[in-house]
């Protein structure tokens, strides 16, 4: 019968004398039918003050590591996610304020818009448009951008011969 099947504990009385008979046979010492009825000895009480005292002490130290471990893991993160917020609200700084002259200028195309349609009143004459009025504005459509001017280059003429200066060229390979 094994020692963990709880039928041993309804087991009759001759085979637990068997046993114990056995046991006594074999040298083995009889077991406590109860651990609070042995007295502990003086080395036992010592050995159990010293692990007490040592897992205080594992104790204490282990816990201070773990909160400024955890902080210096986490201290790449909470930099990253800081600068990430200062960059959005630079960029939300920027795109505010290009909405807004984006406004402005769409207020004013309006109003010019407003301005030219208007009727001129009868009593006042109309401009005379010159040869430089005629010419239609260069009118840009949303998304689109103005055209570039290049910037003036300095272009210094040079006299070229009709075959290069051989002093300081080698032939390789003729043709």
């Amino acid at each position: 019968m094994s020692w963990h099947d709880p039928a041993r504990s309804l087991e009759p009385e001759s085979e637990t004398t068997l046993r114990n008979e056995l046991r006594g046979l074999l040298g083995m010492p009889a077991p406590a039918t109860s651990y609070f009825e042995t007295e502990p000895t003086p080395e036992l009480i010592k050995l159990a003050d010293d692990l007490k005292h040592e897992a205080q002490r594992r104790n204490r130290t282990f816990r201070k590591k773990n909160s400024w471990m955890l902080m210096a893991a986490a201290l790449p993160f909470a930099l990253a996610v800081g600068g990430v917020g200062v960059w959005g609200v630079s960029q939300k700084r920027k795109v505010d304020q290009l909405a807004a002259a984006v406004a402005q200028q769409q207020a004013q195309i309006q109003r010019l818009a407003a301005t030219q349609q208007q009727p001129q009143p009868a009593g006042i004459p109309a401009p005379v448009a010159g040869p430089a009025a005629r010419t239609q504005p260069h009118v840009l459509l949303m998304g689109q951008t103005a055209p570039r001017r290049k910037p003036k280059e300095l272009v210094i003429p040079v006299q070229r011969s009709a075959e290069p200066n051989a002093n300081d060229t080698q032939r390789v390979k003729v043709r």
